[in-house]
């Protein structure tokens, strides 16, 4: 019955898995719970010709149920219903999960371990917002649960999962564009990418991510339809993919997952790494910059969004700056001008001045950067964005690969990266020498807070600055005693099941 959140929810993750015998023991002891017949449903005849068997929905379906409720006791799980999201011949498919795992819910439910909530589709729009069906764990599941003292980091979370997508786009039945992830043969490239990336999860799986001001491990972000949405932080958010579109291998190719991906960028100047401040460096106005280097133009002194004019009279420069610097960035993306001042507005909050902007205003705003950067004339409003992301995610690539060989964490955010506080100096010298390979110009980047080097410098012409700011950058704030707990217990696993992890002593 729907008698939680349908809203708090994430969608069922096939791909947890674990053969530590106090699982397995819970599992059975779930399964022979259920009455002869329920049995039988879930051992019957395998339909996906014995790749998967009913148990092993079972224990998949279980575990990422204990992953939820450890992550947040109050968060339900999506599940699709329809037969095509089911595909067990999919590389997106690891696990052989069927379609079977609907009787699987089916006979939980009856059993009294799970609560569901049918699922909802509007096709004009107007009635309420689109859902799958939800589950949740019911307190007599919760209690066979909370005999477990697993960590959802001691699983492996993500057992057979491709980390290299590629997606097409496709008309719903809504006449909608969406992108639908598609089969492709793997090639030399393909699993040298795969390889690569398989390393950097590993990389990170032994690294600790988190927010120290946290009590609970996740944060509640509003979306822009006006719900909520709950983000785990910490050490089960990790997994890195890189997905690449429009049925290319040369069009995006982004490196996206990883929980720091999906927080505001305000709370990420609060994330430490192995217990250690962090520092995020951007390189500046990146898309422009990489159509500046394709022109043979190198990276501008200055700001290029302070035009000469001050146009938008209703704002200050600054602001000015602020919503050019916006406007390009949708106009690299955008197939037309009207679709780019559409979507500007689209992106700004309701009621807001900025989404007041007529097309005349935003056309005299565009028109003005292009006089004083004619050589972008031609690459603006040319849907060129999704080519210039692939070349961000060599960039990218790059950059990962010099900071795994050097044992050092690195966390992307596409044009930025978020090191230790100790390695900004070894960052903004790869990002200069990756970029300057690939682009023929060393490309610009930027940091908005010091780094442990940055204040060392300072000592040398401004002591009393440089006593006040080195404690500042060197301490970590607002510490819970929660983010300790959580640290202590992930050392304590690292250190009982891994004697070589690179940032622990022996």
């Amino acid at each position: 019955m729907d008698n939680f959140d349908v809203w708090r929810s994430r969608p069922l993750d096939v791909h947890t898995w674990s053969d530590y015998p106090e699982i397995n023991a819970a599992i059975d002891g779930v399964f022979n719970a259920l009455t002869d017949d329920q049995k039988s449903i879930i051992e019957g005849k395998s339909r996906n010709k014995g790749k998967s068997s009913g148990r092993k929905h079972l224990k998949v379906l279980l575990l990422d149920l204990y992953v939820a409720w450890r992550t947040d006791p109050d968060l339900c799980l999506g599940v699709s219903r329809g037969n095509g999201s089911y595909s067990v011949n999919s590389r997106y498919n690891g696990l052989y999960i069927s379609s079977r795992i609907r009787d699987i819910i089916d006979v939980l439910a009856d059993a009294g371990f799970l609560d569901t909530a049918g699922g909802s589709f509007h096709r004009d729009g107007t009635a309420g917002r689109n859902r799958t069906s939800r589950v949740k764990a019911t307190p007599k599941l919760v209690e066979v649960f909370s005999r477990l003292s697993f960590e959802p980091y001691e699983f492996d979370l993500h057992h057979k999962q491709e980390c290299i997508i590629r997606t097409a786009d496709k008309t719903n039945e809504d006449y909608k564009s969406v992108k639908k992830r598609e089969e492709y043969e793997d090639t030399a490239e393909t699993n040298r990418m795969r390889a690569h990336l398989e390393d950097y999860n590993a990389f990170l799986a032994e690294t600790y991510i988190d927010l120290p001001q946290l009590v609970d491990p996740f944060i509640t972000r509003e979306k822009k339809d006006g719900s909520l949405q709950h983000i785990p932080v910490g050490q089960n958010n990790k997994f890195v993919r890189r997905i690449f579109s429009r049925s290319s291998w040369c069009l995006n190719g982004r490196f996206y997952g990883g929980w720091w991906q999906q927080i505001e960028k305000g709370l990420r100047k609060d994330i430490v790494i192995n217990n250690v401040p962090t520092v995020e460096v951007d390189y500046k106005g990146l898309h422009v910059a990489l159509l500046s280097a394709k022109r043979g133009i190198g990276p501008k002194p200055g700001d290029r969004y302070v035009l000469k004019q001050h146009l938008l009279l209703n704002f200050t420069p600054e602001e000015q700056r602020n919503l050019l610097k916006l406007l390009v960035l949708t106009a690299i993306n955008a197939k037309d001008e009207k679709s780019a001042y559409k979507a500007f507005r689209q992106d700004q909050p309701n009621g807001s001045r900025e989404k007041r902007l007529k097309d005349n205003e935003l056309s005299q705003l565009l028109s003005a950067f292009i006089d004083e950067n004619p050589h972008l004339s031609s690459d603006l409003c040319s849907d060129k964005g999704i080519a210039l992301m692939f070349l961000d995610s060599q960039i990218t690539e790059g950059i990962l690969t010099t900071f795994m060989n050097a044992r050092k964490p690195v966390l992307p955010v596409h044009d930025s990266y978020i090191v230790e506080t100790f390695d900004v100096d070894l960052l903004n010298t790869v990002m200069a020498k990756v970029s300057g390979e690939l682009t023929g110009f060393d490309l610009s980047s930027e940091q908005s807070t010091l780094g442990y080097n940055d204040v060392l410098r300072m000592s040398k012409y401004d002591r009393d600055r440089y006593l006040d700011t080195y404690s500042e950058v060197l301490s970590i704030k607002d510490k819970t005693p929660q983010y300790e707990e959580r640290l202590l217990r992930f050392m304590k696993y690292r250190s009982k099941n891994y004697n070589n992890t690179y940032w622990m002593g022996p």
